[in-house]
């Protein structure tokens, strides 16, 4: 399998300050040594690491750790969305790198509706020609209208909702308006929902029990179906909680009821379809 959805950060750095002694065991370094180590221990082939400051010095930091480090299959980093010709150039400049992907921090930022605005928009469309997907995390509910908004805008650019959004567990009503929306929005062919995120860890307040996460994987089966599933583990946000191997054990296990051809494409091929991993790293992962 490849791990979609895995950290890495140095916390000397000063980038991550959501990252603080209060979560618990996820206050520590997290490097790309041993994540290659936990990859190996758990049988999983690569991962795709995830951005967790809205920095480029973070981006570059990340390519560079990918370019030393051949399980990690690439990146998806920040990269501002505010100023189109800083953009084009910032494309140019990482075109032959491990960047496969674009995120920043929306749930953290102040304007609730800047997925929609039309800079934005103009960046998502160039995204979209420079075959970069964009991941948007923890969509539900604040991000959601302009997240719905932004898809719509930029048809030909590949959205993946990371964390299938936050569904709110313990919550039956939010949860009702969680499902529509996600049914809404995941429709849309050029949504991604991402199997992630969802076995809580030392920040979060309610765990998801086993039948709200079956609800979830069969929700995802339905409405994506496996071709516009990923599955990622979220590592190290579950430091703590469970550690690596469990991760992946419980990730596999939400897709239990589905076919071998199902399996596999949320694990590997639907990874290869929405990011742009090269085969020559792939290559190199496998050998």
């Amino acid at each position: 399998m490849i791990d979609t959805h895995l950290h890495l950060w140095r916390l000397d750095t000063g980038w991550y300050g959501w990252n603080t002694p209060a979560l618990g065991a996820v206050h520590a370094d997290s490097t790309a040594e041993r994540a290659t180590r936990e990859l190996d221990g758990a049988g999983v082939m690569a991962a795709v690491v995830i951005q967790a400051a809205d920095l480029l010095a973070e981006t570059d930091w990340l390519v560079d750790q990918a370019r030393r480090e051949p399980a990690l299959a690439g990146v998806v980093g920040f990269l501002p969305l505010d100023d189109i010709p800083v953009l084009e150039e910032l494309l140019a400049t990482y075109q032959d790198t491990p960047l496969v992907g674009v995120r920043q921090l929306w749930h953290d930022h102040d304007d609730a509706s800047e997925l929609a605005s039309g800079t934005t928009i103009d960046a998502l469309h160039l995204l979209g020609e420079a075959g970069l997907p964009v991941d948007v995390p923890d969509a539900f509910p604040r991000l959601w209208p302009a997240l719905t908004t932004a898809v719509d805008s930029a048809p030909r650019t590949t959205f993946v909702l990371d964390h299938c959004g936050k569904p709110p567990f313990g919550d039956d009503r939010a949860w009702r308006t969680w499902e529509h929306g996600f049914r809404d929005l995941v429709s849309r062919p050029n949504v991604v929902a991402k199997l992630s995120g969802l076995f809580g860890g030392s920040g979060s307040a309610v765990p998801a029990t086993r039948t709200e996460l079956a609800r979830v994987a069969e929700l995802v089966r339905e409405v994506a179906g496996a071709e516009r599933t990923m599955i990622g583990s979220d590592w190290p946000m579950t430091r703590g909680r469970l550690d690596y191997p469990a991760t992946i054990t419980r990730l596999t296990e939400l897709l239990s009821a589905w076919s071998p051809a199902e399996i596999a494409a949320a694990s590997t091929d639907t990874a290869h379809r929405s990011y742009p991993l090269s085969r020559l790293r792939c290559e190199k992962m496998s050998s």
